[in-house]
């Protein structure tokens, strides 16, 4: 048994939480919400400031001593499957302010950026921001009609790399035209990624998954690239193609 008693959640708190499944309200608080075992830990090992950790006791009794106490509340079964987002809940929630992100420190300091042009599905989102963590990327500029990189799909699928890769919503010409940092934008017709050398900086431009980038940032870029293919399929999944450019960025 652990030190903590069994709390219930005022019913106030219970309705601001269950509202954070929501962009507006997520705005609105400036939190978010954080589900899973590993998300959780890594959140605490990041410099995100967690207002709370809501846990049942079996998952309380599993990972603990992992947590801060002082953010630890252990709730019943009954609420954390109305505060989950999944239909399998997890058994621990953490909710957490917002991080904001300068554009500058972004595009400054960094190698290479990913600046992603109305990506619709959260999922993919979380993917590419999972990806652009493996390679070594630590920045990505969303388009303003990118889906919100706090959707609890977006923070599910990046597996906890949300925590250490920066992302910001800004226009994207604005970025291409204003920064002398070469750019790609990644088309189906384009220069071959095969025949390209690797670049020792750049702006990788990752387009919607149905349209492509928008025409004026197309463009815009330095260059235009694509995956050469062998089979008859039309195109690629935006975070497959986003993994396919990143490794030939970063290792040639």
């Amino acid at each position: 048994m652990s030190i903590f008693a069994l709390k219930m959640l005022s019913i106030n708190r219970k309705r601001e939480i269950v509202s954070l499944k929501q962009k507006k309200y997520r705005q609105r608080y400036s939190q978010f919400l954080v589900e899973g075992e590993k998300s959780v830990i890594e959140l605490c090992q990041s410099d995100f400031l967690i207002h709370e950790i809501l846990i049942t006791q079996t998952v309380f009794d599993k990972i603990g001593n992992s947590l801060p106490a002082s953010k630890v509340l252990i709730v019943n079964e009954k609420d954390m499957n109305q505060l989950s987002t999944l239909d399998t809940p997890a058994g621990i929630i953490a909710v957490s302010n917002f991080q904001e992100y300068s554009l500058d420190n972004i595009i400054f300091k960094k190698r290479f950026v990913l600046l992603l042009d109305n990506i619709n599905d959260p999922g993919n989102l979380g993917t590419i921001i999972r990806i652009a963590d493996w390679y070594g990327i630590e920045g990505i500029v969303c388009s303003p009609t990118c889906v919100d990189q706090y959707n609890s799909k977006t923070i599910l699928s990046s597996m906890g790399s949300f925590t250490r890769v920066k992302v910001v919503y800004e226009s994207l010409l604005p970025i291409i035209t204003r920064y002398q940092i070469p750019s790609y934008a990644c088309v189906i017709q384009g220069e071959s990624i095969q025949n390209i050398t690797k670049p020792e900086e750049g702006i990788i431009i990752i387009g919607n998954e149905s349209n492509g980038i928008s025409k004026p940032i197309e463009d815009s870029a330095s260059f235009k690239i694509t995956i050469p293919k062998a089979g008859e399929a039309e195109s690629l999944n935006a975070a497959i193609a986003t993994a396919i450019v990143c490794h030939k960025f970063v290792f040639g």
